[in-house]
């Protein structure tokens, strides 16, 4: 994988900054469940939550990849230091996508210094992936609006200083172009943070529901590029090289476990990792993890050079769905070659393999990747001829 002289520097200081604080800390974290307000610090402290916004906001300049790349060190030691660095953007894209200069100075910037922090309210109870479902409802009064609603399975909700709620106009109505979002205080008259989840996977971080009951928000906090469906999704989609980069991370730690303990382990007086059809197995992971890592960092290029929308949602979807699936087939894998020692709770192994399972849900569901990438290749967008002898072909539906 190329990288740019200023990214490959990243790298290096990123992975050793989650070699020397994260990793001891890991076994710790999923273990109680608390929340690691030390690691935040040093993440604000080494600009790491800075990473993706451009230079006009005082970012480095590193867009996307150098959030990706950060994110997938931090994941191959604790699946909950990739997703604190994930939430340092997941909030702020649709603002990047459709706020204003004004809310991104007053809430992506402080957000970036770690002087707050924010969480994405989407998902509800009866509609996570159905985003045509949601029911929250955002009612002009004449002076501002007024949301309600409840937002379920939020990440980071305990901790979060304000979230930005999608919600509809049209409640009751499946209209795409009613869906709108707002940033709301996590102190606003009538938010409660209602419960907080226990999780077995990616423990250290809060997951929990909030009910919004008739929530005042002025129009200054409606991000108006933010006009439909299409634009919520589009946002979205600009963090699948960030959560694929989760993936790529616990895959490879996995990978590595595995084989680390296969060298030393005999069966019938020989090494594990001498038998063929082991090494078979550990070839194919090692051959989808190299791939799922080139789509990632693809992906994450096309963010990066402003290449958005539908015509690459394809290429999107495929870096998610190939990063999700290799993790949880090489986090199988390290538990199965452990064989009895890795079933035992508290070995690194079971640790994988729960919080490999919520990457094919979280952000899309595998099976929401399927769709889109096949809706890609039925309408051309992914697509593996030139385009002047590529037939026209209407979009399914």
């Amino acid at each position: 994988m190329y990288l740019t002289p200023e990214l490959d520097e990243l790298h290096g200081s990123v992975a050793t900054l989650m070699r020397e604080l994260v990793a001891p800390r890991a076994a710790e974290i999923d273990s109680t469940g608390d929340y690691p307000t030390d690691l935040y610090e040093k993440f604000v402290e080494a600009g790491l939550l800075a990473l993706s916004l451009p230079e006009s906001l005082g970012g480095p300049g590193l867009g996307v990849r150098g959030l990706t790349i950060a994110t997938e060190e931090a994941a191959k030691h604790s699946a909950a230091a990739g997703l604190m660095l994930l939430l340092s953007r997941l909030p702020v894209a649709p603002m990047l996508v459709g706020g204003t200069d004004d809310q991104l100075r007053r809430w992506a910037v402080p957000l970036s210094l770690g002087l707050s922090r924010g969480s994405y309210a989407m998902s509800e109870p009866q509609a996570g992936s159905d985003v045509l479902g949601i029911t929250t409802h955002a009612e002009y009064d004449g002076s501002g609006w007024r949301l309600t609603g409840t937002k379920a399975w939020i990440s980071g909700a305990a901790e979060a200083d304000w979230f930005v709620v999608v919600a509809t106009t049209a409640p009751g109505e499946r209209r795409a172009d009613a869906i709108c979002a707002f940033i709301v205080d996590a102190d606003a008259n009538g938010l409660t943070k209602a419960r907080m989840h226990e999780r077995p996977g990616c423990r250290g971080l809060s997951l929990g529901d909030i009910v919004l009951d008739g929530v005042a928000v002025g129009e200054d906090r409606r991000l108006p590029g933010i006009t439909g469906v299409g634009s919520i999704l589009g946002a979205l989609a600009t963090m699948r090289p960030v959560v694929s980069a989760r993936g790529l991370g616990l895959a490879s730690a996995a990978l590595m476990l595995a084989v680390e303990r296969i060298e030393g382990r005999q069966v019938g007086g020989r090494p594990v990792a001498s038998q063929q059809g082991v090494q078979w197995q550990v070839a194919e992971a090692a051959m989808e993890l190299e791939s799922a890592r080139l789509l990632t960092y693809r992906a994450a290029e096309l963010i990066d050079s402003g290449t958005g929308g539908p015509q690459v949602a394809g290429q999107l979807a495929v870096a998610k769905l190939a990063s999700s699936e290799i993790a949880v087939k090489a986090a199988g894998l390290a538990a199965q070659l452990h064989g009895a020692e890795g079933c035992v709770a508290g070995h690194p192994s079971d640790r994988l393999v729960r919080d490999s399972r919520q990457l094919t849900i979280v952000e899309g569901t595998s099976e929401i990747q399927r769709n889109i990438i096949a809706r890609a290749v039925f309408d051309r967008s992914l697509w593996w001829q030139t385009s002047e002898s590529a037939r026209e072909s209407e979009p399914i539906s």
